[in-house]
């Protein structure tokens, strides 16, 4: 009876769902008057418009008036920050009313952009360059260039820029990727004893 009894008079604990859900990196809305940038629509590939704080309906909400670059000023109400969690629940709101943004931000995010893509396409490239060209008549033996390739890679070891030079010996439009591919086939005719094949192609 006394549990029961305590368990009526507990008590009872409230939590706001929506203070749990929100993301720690949104910062609140900011102050009246404050300068902010805002996205039509939300999308923040566009450059956006400069705005200022009117009316701040709760910490994470304001009301701007926005200014184009035609110099067209606007009122937008229930405006909410870019990332909230709110815009994947309620689009049609980001649609009406856009978002906004700390001003800076948004060059932040277009130089973080750059950065990735500039990563991306130095990631590709090297990818490229690994990939293995692989011959129709694929053989489990050399050629008469691939051995010789082999014969130039033993003579010059593991120094730097092998397959540079050996391509260069080569000629004929060799390049070093197309070396490195054919090494990469044979690795157990580069050590040890000189196989038949690649001797046998000895000039």
């Amino acid at each position: 009876m006394a549990a029961t009894l305590q368990f009526i008079l507990a008590p009872a604990q409230h939590h706001n769902p929506k203070e749990e859900a929100m993301p720690k990196d949104i910062p609140d809305a900011p102050n009246i008057g404050d300068p902010v940038v805002w996205f039509p629509h939300g999308d923040v590939n566009q450059e956006p418009f400069a705005a200022t704080v009117t009316a701040r309906m709760n910490s994470d909400c304001i009301t701007l008036y926005t200014l184009s670059p035609t110099g067209r000023r606007e009122p937008m109400l229930n405006v909410k920050h870019v990332d909230h969690p709110d815009h994947e629940k309620s689009p049609q709101g980001l649609k009406r009313w856009g978002a906004w943004d700390i001003v800076g931000e948004h060059e932040k995010r277009k130089e973080s952009a750059s950065a990735e893509a500039e990563e991306r396409k130095r990631e590709a490239v090297e990818e490229a360059g690994k990939v293995e060209h692989i011959d129709t008549d694929y053989s489990d033996s050399p050629d008469e260039i691939e051995s010789t390739m082999i014969r130039l890679a033993r003579e010059l070891g593991d120094s730097p820029g092998r397959a540079a030079e050996i391509a260069q010996r080569i000629g004929s439009g060799m390049t070093h990727q197309r070396v490195n591919s054919v090494l990469r086939r044979f690795p157990h005719m580069l050590t040890g004893p000189i196989t038949d094949e690649v001797a046998g192609m000895t000039t």
